[in-house]
């Protein structure tokens, strides 16, 4: 019986085994495909990574060479020249060609540059609102007080990164329509915001000062 056993176990075995080298001849190449899809995307994967690398090696280096330029007409001239690697580099670029026609004195080019790209939904939310707040800033001669106040209470709710550089111009635009007491009660508010930075509280301590008021006060 135990010679029979054996036999029997041996048999079992070996059809076993050769049930296996009929599935890996008929299916191995399913296996050999997987390896190779997995290769590969792994390779394009590493390519796309290099490939974004070095576009935005090249484009960092275009924009240094075109801000070396001394004079602001040619440095806008290279700036427009430079092809932007994606939509969030194209916000960047749209920002600066706005600072450098602010320097050159060419508001109307200062602002093409930043509508041209406002409206585009692919672009992160943070260059979305950094875009709108520069919009803001650069149309005090052809937008209203009405207007941009509104703008910038868009900007300054709970949660946007611009929240309380908004505020700040909602102050200054309260003193512009002569509403000294709101300007104050605004100012206050930020020097009590908990995410307030140096900058922006040396700027409105000055404001309070400059409008009568004991910062010290307030901060207690």
């Amino acid at each position: 019986m135990s010679d029979t056993d054996s036999f029997l176990q041996e048999v079992s075995e070996e059809l076993r085994r050769d049930k296996l080298y009929r599935n890996i001849r008929k299916y191995g190449w399913i296996a050999i495909l997987l390896v190779i899809m997995i290769v590969g995307a792994a390779t394009y994967r590493e390519y796309l990574k290099s490939q974004a690398e070095t576009e935005a090696e090249l484009f960092g280096t275009s924009i240094i060479d075109a801000l070396s330029e001394k004079n602001a007409a040619d440095r806008i001239s290279k700036l427009q020249e430079i092809k932007a690697p994606g939509e969030n580099a194209k916000a960047i670029m749209a920002m600066l060609l706005s600072a450098e026609a602010g320097e050159y004195r060419s508001p109307n080019l200062e602002m093409t540059s930043l509508s041209d790209i406002i409206d585009n939904q692919s672009i992160d939310a943070k260059y979305h609102e950094l875009l709108k707040f520069k919009i803001l800033l650069g149309s005090a001669e052809i937008m209203n007080l009405d207007e941009r106040k509104s703008g910038y209470a868009e900007l300054s709710d709970p949660g946007n990164p611009f929240r309380l550089l908004a505020q700040e111009q909602l102050a200054l635009i309260e003193l512009e329509q002569g509403n000294v007491d709101i300007a104050i009660e605004r100012i206050s508010e930020i020097l009590l915001d908990a995410e307030l930075t140096t900058g922006l509280r040396n700027r409105a301590t000055q404001m309070l000062i400059a409008l009568g008021q004991e910062p010290e006060l307030i901060n207690n």
